[in-house]
């Protein structure tokens, strides 16, 4: 799948971060799903948007805006920084269930992951309060997922608006 139009409409750009030394594999022979693979291959690095990248959740979560979208924030990628996909699944290993490995962020700390046997992509909420109730189902592969992601092109209601861009007062 090219994923051209979407990364173009989302201003998708690659991001170094703080050097780490991860490994490089995920826990338990996991494998990163061939769509995401493709992704990772392309852009090495951990991909951000410049655009802002946000989906409409298929259900009421805890977590979002009052429109139901939650946002994506970085896709982890390949490069041996902060955001590679092995060094953060090394880190919530513990934390996230084991069927499950984290390929992206949301801001605060939910990440989202894909099922290894089903590649079904979850978002799992960090501060829930048990694991019955901080993993949802967003989409049935991760292609799926990232074809309904839409940049976050939310302007300021106009009606809000009240004109002023910045004041500055010297009293």
């Amino acid at each position: 799948m090219s994923y051209d139009k979407i990364l173009n409409e989302l201003g998708a750009e690659s991001m170094s971060f703080e050097t780490k030394r991860p490994s490089n594999c995920l826990p338990d022979d996991i494998k990163i799903s061939e769509s995401l693979n493709q992704l990772l291959d392309r852009f090495k690095t951990a991909i951000v948007f410049s655009n802002g990248a946000k989906f409409k959740t298929p259900k009421k979560m805890p977590i979002g805006d009052q429109d139901g979208f939650v946002f994506l924030d970085v896709i982890y990628g390949l490069a041996p920084d902060s955001n590679n996909i092995y060094y953060k699944n090394e880190m919530y290993a513990n934390q996230i269930r084991g069927e499950l490995y984290t390929f992206g962020e949301s801001g605060g700390g939910d990440q989202f992951c894909i099922n290894k046997n089903t590649e079904e992509v979850y978002y799992w909420y960090h501060e829930a309060k048990d694991d019955a109730s901080s993993l949802f189902l967003i989409a049935p592969s991760f292609t799926s997922f990232f074809e309904q992601l839409t940049p976050d092109n939310d302007e300021t209601d106009s009606k809000d608006d009240d004109g002023i861009v910045s004041a500055e007062f010297n009293f």
